[in-house]
């Protein structure tokens, strides 16, 4: 586990200008219910296995398992519960088979492996999920951070959305984001779906703990300097629609 978490920050140890790191991604919301602790067995020790020699391989980038952090710990809202982040080079590779590499756990994970996971899966079940799929349009990536949030949103104006994060918030949180804790932030524009009333975008800010992300929260007033730059009060009206917390669990990243 150690080794996993060392190569995903040496990975990401180097910010490049207007880098797209994640390329083409998606994120798959699940809900799972029952014995949550075998569920997240199976992925952080199997799936993560099976996951590692995708990656590997070249099938996909990048895979992460996550779990959704709430304040009160009591799941009364049948909201999603876990999140699945993976990553491809290109679209082509997001249409390829060597994506589905779950396919391969049989040729991956040894018959007792197999059966443990077997034995542990009668515990859970999925009773919903959504994958939505994202282009990384820039994206600043310092080290391994243990919390992130994923900001949605469906502005008026989506390609100056884009262009404004691109040209103006890139710098400014390449600048600031040692003294806030954050080390990952991006912005990612939506492939599918689409409709009317869904988001169109998402950013994320990664942090090294909860309470440097609430911290964030709570002093969210802007850099004058920034601030008179910014045309968002136009561009995104609405301000963000949703902003979920979780906490990575484990990556597969290229060793």
């Amino acid at each position: 586990m150690k080794k996993i978490f060392f190569s995903f920050l040496v990975l990401f140890s180097v910010s490049l200008s207007f880098a797209q790191v994640y390329q083409v991604f998606s994120m798959h919301m699940v809900r799972v219910e029952g014995d949550l602790e075998a569920f997240e067995k199976v992925q952080s020790i199997y799936m993560q296995k099976v996951a590692q020699n995708a990656v590997e391989n070249g099938d996909i980038a990048f895979w992460a398992f996550l779990k959704r952090v709430t304040m009160d710990n009591i799941d009364n809202e049948e909201r999603m519960n876990y999140l699945f982040v993976q990553s491809n080079n290109g679209i082509d590779e997001l249409f390829s088979e060597k994506n589905s590499w779950w396919n391969n756990a049989s040729k991956v994970l040894s018959k007792s492996e197999q059966a443990k996971v077997e034995e542990l899966s009668k515990g859970f079940k999925w009773t919903k999920d959504a994958r939505l799929v994202f282009q990384d349009e820039v994206s600043i990536a310092k080290g391994l951070g243990k919390i992130i949030q994923f900001n949605f949103a469906r502005p008026k104006d989506l390609n100056g959305f884009i262009a404004e994060n691109q040209s103006l918030w890139k710098n400014h949180f390449d600048s600031n984001m040692e003294k806030m804790g954050m080390v990952n932030w991006g912005v990612g524009r939506k492939l599918a779906p689409l409709n009317s009333k869904w988001s169109t975008a998402v950013t994320w800010d990664m942090f090294n703990s909860l309470e440097e992300l609430m911290k964030y929260r709570a002093n969210a007033t802007l850099d004058p300097m920034v601030a008179e730059q910014s045309k968002m009060a136009t561009i995104n009206p609405e301000g963000f629609t949703a902003q979920p917390i979780f906490q990575p669990i484990v990556f597969a990243v290229k060793e």
